[in-house]
């Protein structure tokens, strides 16, 4: 786990990367009483990273869950880290006014593909989602697990080059 005052390794020396990062932790930590945690987002920017994306992508990585999950604004994203960083960011961002989850998830799939940069973020979150799956089980519904093969299928069938698609697919082979 990520000390609340450290900026991990990936982002040190960039500016851009250290306000994502500390923009994304000080907004889950006012949320932390209800599971939200830094650890997700740290670890999707992080992947991103290490495949070598850029700034803006692993930015949009590290805040890609505050509008869901904390009082963020789309605005007060683009204010800090630009319109670029603010646009992957909205895209990441579930629509709240569709209430069933499989039409939720359905919508979102569909939008994501529509960018591959998006896409990569989205490979990375579910991939990072499947591990957390695999280390505990009881925590993967088979609506879930449904929603990430189908993501895997959509995300293969769009950009069959994008990283973590592989990764993904054992980590969804070793739920079943």
């Amino acid at each position: 786990m990520i000390s609340p005052t450290d900026v991990p390794e990936f982002a040190g020396g960039s500016p851009l990367l250290e306000g994502a990062y500390r923009m994304a932790r000080d907004a889950h930590a006012q949320r932390s009483n209800d599971g939200t945690n830094i650890d997700h987002p740290v670890e999707v920017a992080e992947l991103l990273s290490a495949e070598g994306f850029d700034e803006q992508i692993v930015a949009a990585a590290l805040l890609h869950d505050v509008i869901e999950d904390t009082d963020t604004e789309p605005e007060e994203i683009e204010v800090n880290f630009g319109h670029e960083v603010a646009r992957l960011v909205t895209e990441m961002t579930e629509r709240g006014d569709i209430p069933s989850y499989e039409r939720r998830k359905a919508e979102h799939r569909t939008r994501v593909v529509g960018d591959r940069n998006v896409a990569a973020i989205y490979a990375a979150d579910k991939l990072s989602g499947a591990r957390e799956l695999v280390d505990d089980p009881s925590s993967a519904p088979g609506a879930k697990v449904d929603h990430y093969l189908r993501t895997l299928g959509i995300l293969c069938e769009s950009y069959p080059d994008l990283p973590f698609l592989g990764e993904l697919r054992s980590e969804l082979e070793r739920l079943m």
